[in-house]
């Protein structure tokens, strides 16, 4: 009887591979690279783009675009002080990237969502050692973002949302 309960209850269980079959019979690494990037127009925008570009086809580029994926991408520096009267040494920088994704034939938007990433760098009293971490954390943050836009992706394309 145990036994029989227990198949019961597996068998309502809908959890599947995220880069298995997709409803339509596809893989959803196929239908990733059917995704068209538009340009962006700063440093910061095109470290997104170019990892989410990377991560949807492999870096070896993608078919014939089914979909277009476009980007705004903004970020924000804070001080990470405790009081006002505290020099802050830490700093956290913050990266959104609101994108939308659409069909290319017919126009229709097909999800529009905002991922965000954060990372945060220390400064001291070397100029060029303060622009370099800011830098490294604007990449690490841009990072966390594209591999999250790129998850959600995924898991649209596996539900057969693509």
């Amino acid at each position: 009887a145990a036994m029989v309960a227990a198949a019961l209850v597996l068998s309502a269980c809908t959890v599947q591979p995220l880069y298995g079959p997709t409803p339509a019979g596809g893989t959803v690494s196929t239908t990733l690279s059917q995704i068209s990037i538009d340009q962006v127009d700063d440093r910061i925008a095109q470290q997104v783009r170019n990892k989410l570009v990377f991560d949807l086809t492999g870096g070896a580029g993608g078919g014939e675009p089914a979909y277009r994926l476009a980007l705004i991408v903004t970020a924000s520096e804070a001080e990470l002080g405790i009081t006002r009267q505290e020099s802050a040494p830490v700093y956290s920088v913050t990266v959104a990237a609101t994108y939308e994704l659409s069909r290319i034939a017919p126009g229709e938007i097909i999800q529009r969502a905002t991922g965000r990433g954060t990372a945060s760098y220390a400064r001291n009293n070397q100029v060029y050692s303060n622009v370099r971490a800011k830098i490294d954390a604007e990449d690490r943050a841009a990072a966390i973002v594209a591999d999250d836009i790129r998850i959600r992706l995924a898991a649209l394309a596996a539900r057969g949302g693509l």
